[in-house]
């Protein structure tokens, strides 16, 4: 499925790269090895956090999945990690990172819905801020859009209103209440989703590492297309897609390291 990867970590992260051939299509614009697996790692517990604060049936779950990750974050710190991706990553250098992310997502999980599309873009920011982190990178605005994008698709198959994407204003707009969106058929789900799709900005990918970028590209293609049925099908398009995002990434970090050297000798 995918080379370049210890098997450990892919293991864990099959069921994930089946689920989203997004990010399987990214995975090959990071170098095999240590990259591709950091990069692998650190998408899958996006999604994995992401899962636990949106998508499970029951808020109680939803809290003791949190709670273990705060005592893995512990045991990160301490050099002793348990879960399968810490093969891709520099567990106790990460520890803070992660400890961040949770927290975030705890809170996120026991806040109100966002005012407008402006709250909801600072709580993906925020998560995109302590993602870079572990990635030891700084593509924010990138993370930041393929935060959104992987919340908005849990939530549209969410079974209960847990932590929402659904800013209140939007709700207003269309007569809803947080507490009925589980209760949505799928196609107002996606009209209400297409809307909040629409505020979405264009991500600067300048200096970004070429698979987020790449990703970062195909979430927002996958915005754009909202709500069409169509729009999670990945195909030649979207391969060429991710692969200019990737090499406009490539090019403007050799051009920023070529200015930095220059600054260096002047």
């Amino acid at each position: 499925m995918l080379s370049g990867v210890a098997p450990e970590l892919l293991a864990f992260c099959g069921a994930w790269l089946e689920r989203d051939p997004r990010l399987l299509l990214a995975c090959q614009f990071a170098a095999a090895g240590d990259q591709r697996e950091r990069f692998l790692a650190t998408a899958v517990l996006q999604r994995e956090l992401a899962q636990a604060a949106i998508a499970v049936s029951d808020r109680r779950v939803a809290e003791a999945k949190l709670a273990w990750w705060i005592d893995e974050a512990g045991a990160w710190a301490l050099g002793h990690p348990r879960h399968p991706l810490a093969y891709g990553m520099d567990a106790k250098a990460s520890a803070h990172a992660l400890a961040r992310l949770v927290a975030l997502h705890a809170d996120w999980l026991q806040a109100p819905s966002p005012d407008d599309f402006a709250a909801l873009w600072g709580r993906m920011q925020q998560a995109a801020t302590a993602t870079a982190a572990v990635t030891g990178g700084a593509d924010e605005e990138a993370w930041a859009l393929v935060w959104l994008g992987v919340s908005m698709r849990l939530s549209a198959d969410a079974s209960a209103p847990l932590a929402s994407v659904i800013p209140l204003d939007l709700l207003a707009r269309h007569g809803l209440r947080r507490s009925q969106w589980s209760e949505l058929e799928a196609g107002v789900r996606g009209r209400v989703l297409a809307e909040l799709a629409a505020q979405v900005p264009q991500p600067k990918v300048e200096a970004c590492g070429p698979a987020i970028a790449a990703l970062a590209a195909l979430e927002r293609r996958w915005l754009r297309r909202l709500p069409s049925p169509r729009a999670s099908r990945v195909g030649f398009v979207d391969v060429l897609v991710a692969w200019r995002a990737a090499r406009k990434a490539s090019r403007a970090s050799a051009l920023l390291q070529i200015r930095r050297d220059s600054t260096q000798v002047l």
